[in-house]
């Protein structure tokens, strides 16, 4: 997998969409994220699994942060799971913290999505 590859995958779990990100989250491809995310966030609940997600940059935390931005407006929420040590890193130091929920696991995921948004 090259740095400019990423593989968004989408399934609807009863009103909760469960979107996986596989690859690199940068400048080459923080609008795919982007674009994917808030297409599912107009209906429901995201859990963003990040197991697969190899790298973060500078330009993948902005997409986060429009994430973050886009949940609130769409009055869902956006709940992370199965963060790597080099996600949990690189928002370390962008200095990002409590951005998003995150989940031990899938059934907590779901049972925090299932609750009522703000």
């Amino acid at each position: 997998m090259s740095l400019d590859d990423l593989v968004v995958s989408t399934e609807k779990i009863d009103t909760v969409y469960v979107t996986k990100l596989q690859g690199n989250l940068n400048n080459f491809t923080a609008e795919k994220c982007i674009k994917s995310v808030t297409n599912s966030l107009k209906h429901g609940s995201v859990i963003l699994d990040l197991e697969e997600l190899n790298m973060v940059t500078t330009q993948g935390i902005v997409a986060f942060k429009t994430l973050n931005e886009e949940a609130f407006l769409q009055k869902h929420k956006i709940i992370l799971i199965n963060l790597p040590l080099s996600v949990r890193q690189a928002f370390l130091m962008a200095g990002v913290r409590n951005l998003f929920p995150i989940a031990n696991n899938e059934e907590a995921a779901f049972k925090m999505a299932s609750r009522p948004s703000r």
